[in-house]
């Protein structure tokens, strides 16, 4: 895990400044190392790869990058892990008299020198990657399946830039880019983030997952990225063919090889159903007693997951390290700008301010690499919404007894049911209707319009959320805020293995008994106490932000309010009319939630953080 950064530029100039600029951006991504490497060719091109590292394997100066042949016909400037790089080493013979290879970014260089795209195919983890070939003076770029690890490129003044953060572009650019309305409208009106290639800063674009593209350095060609991977269901693979000891022999084989670590390593124990399969997991490789987890608790009992962490932890024998993350309303209010600063975008809520604590004491506690359940409800149909979507499929496709049947089971084992609000439903509706019915401006209200209803099918909405409206803004905080601590995440869940097969799963097995997720349930049973797997709640680490938008903070938002608003000044919302309606709010009446004003003025707070670097909307009148 580490930063990267690279500059091709047309110009005879030195990109030493920018570039270096670019890796002290980045630092907190890599502090273990920092380096560069230039080439040019005369009236052709310049280039410059930069790298700043986390040592997480082979700690020795011989994984140190950019990795540079002994004749400086290649350089690689690689972000992430492959965990199968053991066996690709075996495969690409190196290695000798029994000696193992040392890291996995050897094993990267010697594959794409040897296989050059076809390589990714092979890999079987998270990656951002640039790789020069002097030879046919060419420069390779690719991100891995899912879009784990960050990659932004951005074009401008003749130069094409690319780093892992946004920051780092716009540190070496110096450049004002426009806001974009495209990316704000779904924000505000929906809270959706990373739904595709765009950012809030126009011209700044993230590099698509799953592709690669190969860049004529003499042409400073950029042709479109070339897919090297389809989640099934854009394949049209949806065959349903497996079952939950399938499920359950991928799954702790991917937990297996993300074990692969030279520095402490530890679960991120929730209480919930998939970290606890995590922790079972790595419990059965390493031994009961063994497995270091890291929990958050808190004082509000409606926060507290504590109950569920004690069972998970005495069923493998280990004393969880508790961390009480503070739920003081003002010093978490205080924290924002910090933790915007490190998402280059508006914060998802409250809770992820809690992560960065979070982070901030796993740092201490001295874990370099840490393992999250993420994904395994974007797969395996886990948040609530996915059992309404379900019902709506099976009536949609006119199996009205299944759907009575699933429903009447799920409202006598689950709680999912008793959990609906209508103010979650609210982002489901038709673009155009609850645009209208917000603060934002009449000019921009059509931007970036997103349907997040079920669409064609279940299947359909599932791969929706795994590419596009769920994964992609959980993985794009958890990488920020973790790397801002120089700390690795991993994403067992997300083994492109486990993700093709979730996908070949009916949803009919998905949610059998009127469980959620319930393939899953079946899968862990031997590693996880019935009393987690079958949980009928799903809770999480929540924040009490609506509460708190009604009484602590009334003032600070009413302050907000009374000042002119970047958001105002620069073409997204009416002032006005968001004051209004945030008084009809206050009065228990209006259309919209306490998630819309909060999100004004997490989005406020990205705009004053990021104020030199942005300009206003362009609003055509």
């Amino acid at each position: 895990m580490c930063g990267i950064s690279g500059i091709i530029s047309t110009k005879n100039t030195s990109l030493v400044q920018p570039l270096n600029s670019m890796v002290a951006t980045q630092r907190h991504r890599g502090p273990d190392g920092q380096g560069t490497h230039f080439d040019k060719l005369d009236s052709f091109y310049n280039i410059g790869l930069g790298h700043n590292r986390l040592a997480i394997l082979d700690l020795s100066e011989h994984s140190k990058q950019p990795m540079v042949s002994q004749d400086g016909n290649f350089a690689l400037s690689y972000n992430g892990e492959i965990y199968n790089f053991q066996e690709l080493a075996t495969e690409l013979g190196l290695v000798h008299n029994c000696n193992s290879v040392r890291g996995d970014t050897e094993v990267v260089f010697q594959a794409l020198r040897r296989w050059g795209p076809e390589a990714f195919s092979r890999f079987n983890g998270m990656w951002a990657i640039l790789f020069y070939d002097r030879r046919s003076h060419t420069l390779l770029v690719s991100r891995d399946r899912l879009g784990i690890k960050p990659l932004y490129v951005c074009k401008h003044d003749d130069n094409v830039y690319f780093a892992s953060e946004i920051k780092a572009i716009l540190k070496a650019t110096n450049h004002k880019f426009r806001l974009n309305p495209n990316v704000a409208v779904p924000y505000l009106t929906r809270g959706l983030l990373d739904i595709g290639s765009e950012t809030f800063f126009q011209g700044i674009t993230a590099f698509q997952a799953g592709t690669y593209q190969l860049i004529d350095l003499k042409k400073v060609d950029m042709p479109d990225p070339t897919p090297f991977w389809l989640h099934p269901f854009k394949r049209g693979t949806l065959e349903n063919t497996k079952n939950s000891s399938s499920v359950k022999e991928v799954f702790l084989d991917s937990v297996k090889i993300q074990l692969r670590s030279d520095v402490p390593i530890a679960v991120l124990l929730s209480g919930g159903i998939d970290s606890s399969a995590i922790t079972g997991a790595a419990t059965k490789y390493l031994g009961m007693g063994n497995v270091a987890t890291l929990s958050v608790v808190s004082d509000e009992p409606d926060c507290d997951e504590s109950r569920f962490i004690s069972i998970m932890a005495k069923h493998v024998m280990i004393n969880p390290i508790l961390v009480n993350v503070s739920t003081n309303p003002l010093s978490m209010l205080e924290m924002i700008p910090e933790a915007t600063w490190s998402n280059d975008q508006p914060l998802c809520g409250l809770s992820d301010v809690a992560h960065l604590l979070l982070m901030q004491q796993a740092k201490k506690l001295g874990f370099k690499v840490l393992l999250s359940g993420q994904g395994a409800d974007e797969e395996f149909g886990g948040y609530n919404k996915f059992f309404y979507f379900y019902i709506q499929d099976l009536l949609k496709q006119g199996h009205y007894f299944l759907a009575i049947k699933i429903f009447l089971a799920s409202a006598c084992r689950t709680n999912t049911l008793w959990e609906f609000r209508w103010s979650e439903a609210l982002r489901y509706l038709n673009p155009a209707k609850l645009e209208k019915m917000t603060f934002i401006r009449p000019e921009v209200e059509s931007a970036g319009s997103v349907n997040a209803g079920l669409g064609n099918s279940y299947q359909e909405r599932e791969c929706k959320d795994l590419l596009e409206l769920s994964l992609p803004q959980l993985l794009h905080f958890e990488d920020r805020l973790s790397m801002s601590q120089s700390i690795e995440v991993r994403v067992p869940f997300l083994d492109h293995r486990l993700v093709e097969l979730a996908a070949t799963i009916s949803p009919n097995d998905k949610f059998r008994g009127g469980w959620s997720k319930s393939i899953i349930r079946d899968a862990i049973a031997e590693i996880v106490p019935p009393s987690i797997r079958f949980r009928k709640d799903k809770k999480g680490f929540t924040i009490p932000e609506a509460k708190w938008m009604r009484n602590e903070f009334v003032r600070p938002y009413q302050n907000m309010l009374a000042k002119p608003m970047l958001a105002h000044t620069f073409g997204i919302i009416d002032q006005e009319k968001a004051t209004s309606q945030y008084a009809s709010f206050l009065k228990g009446k209006g259309f919209l939630n306490a998630r819309h004003f909060f999100r004004l003025y997490l989005f406020e707070s990205f705009l004053r953080r990021f104020e030199d670097f942005i300009s206003p909307v362009n609003i055509k009148t």
